[in-house]
């Protein structure tokens, strides 16, 4: 069950970072400093390209695990491992926008804020990422680095 809830969890992250980087794209075309829109400077297109290459490939993650899903050939690693890949890649994402948009990255009207809140609980939820890498770490490697912790008979406290 949790496999196959990853996969449809996987594309929220995404769909958020989609639109992060739509919101920080207009909003750097729109705003200007200095006499020329924030798109215009260097470091800012560096900032997009990072968040549209975010996005691009945690589309294409999103999508291979779909087709592996669709021919039944999707595995529990695979599916924690994109769970936790792109939650994590949508962190960075929003992170990105927060930055670009300076002071206004944390007011409401821009939503950049509420993304990274947003995300925080898809990163958590379905598994952590922390559990998620281990669940993918087992599959690859076929050894459980996680076992519960054998309980003394007698307590130390």
């Amino acid at each position: 069950v949790l496999a196959v809830s990853r996969v449809m969890v996987a594309w929220q992250p995404i769909g958020i970072s989609m639109g992060v980087y739509d919101m920080c794209h207009r909003y750097l075309k729109e705003r200007k400093q200095f006499g020329a829109p924030l798109a215009a400077f260097q470091i800012n297109q560096q900032k997009l390209v990072h968040m549209l290459g975010n996005v691009q490939a945690m589309v294409l993650v999103g999508w291979r695990l779909c087709k592996l899903y669709e021919k039944e050939k999707m595995t529990p690693g695979q599916a924690s491992l994109a769970k936790a890949w792109i939650s994590l890649k949508a962190r960075e994402t929003a992170s990105i926008g927060r930055e670009l948009l300076g002071g206004n990255g944390i007011l409401a009207d821009f939503l950049v804020a509420k993304a990274l809140c947003d995300l925080e609980p898809i990163y958590t939820y379905e598994g952590t990422y922390d559990i998620n890498s281990l669940i993918t770490g087992r599959e690859i490697t076929g050894l459980a680095s996680f076992k519960p912790a054998m309980l003394s008979k007698r307590s130390r406290m």
